[in-house]
């Protein structure tokens, strides 16, 4: 079951899944805009919302590659920062599109498939400056719903509601000075981790 904090962003992201690329993109207009690459994604509207997929995030590279296999190809401006990636399959060629939007309190991301459909969302709902709650839908309904906790100003650890798990799980962030190195829950008093370094 979801919590009610969260309904609302739920349907915000249901309807950002019924938008289209041209449609999502509409609002941007950018007058200049930098170019960044990596080899693998880099990072996510979501705190932590790599790590909680298992994935390190990729560093930004010096220059554009040779070879775009698997690469993100990043847009961004001084006004808007972040505004969309391009996401390069296995024969170099742009697989996915993922446009970034700021609403108000608010951040969202889209990501559309080769054919324009989207097929995930996520947001993120911010109070006083930082991350309170966030969401990701994908398109056949699976859910994850993060509550972030706090000590002295940084995240500490997010209470989750997923689709695919118990309600109210805490996962826990473990780190090495300023970097995260590990993601965990607890059961039966056993750390289990989701991400390790």
């Amino acid at each position: 079951m979801i919590p009610d904090k969260f309904k609302g962003l739920l349907e915000i992201l249901k309807s950002k899944l019924n938008m289209d690329l041209s449609e999502s993109t509409g609002v941007q207009c950018i007058i200049s805009e930098d170019v960044k690459w990596s080899r693998g994604p880099s990072f996510s509207i979501m705190p932590y919302g790599l790590e909680l997929g298992g994935v390190t995030p990729s560093p930004i590279l010096n220059s554009e590659p040779k070879n775009k296999k698997n690469c993100f190809k990043f847009y961004c401006s001084e006004r808007y920062g972040f505004y969309r990636s391009d996401i390069y399959g296995v024969n170099s060629t742009v697989i996915e599109t993922e446009i970034h939007q700021v609403e108000g309190q608010s951040t969202y991301s889209i990501r559309f498939d080769d054919d324009g459909n989207a097929i995930r969302a996520f947001g993120v709902i911010f109070e006083n400056g930082v991350p309170n709650i966030s969401c990701r839908l994908e398109d056949d309904g699976e859910y994850w719903c993060y509550e972030y906790r706090y000590e002295a100003a940084r995240i500490t650890s997010m209470i989750v509601y997923a689709s695919n798990s118990a309600p109210g799980t805490e996962i826990f962030i473990e780190r090495n000075g300023e970097n995260v190195v590990g993601l965990y829950f607890y059961s039966k008093d056993s750390e289990v981790y989701i991400y390790k370094v």
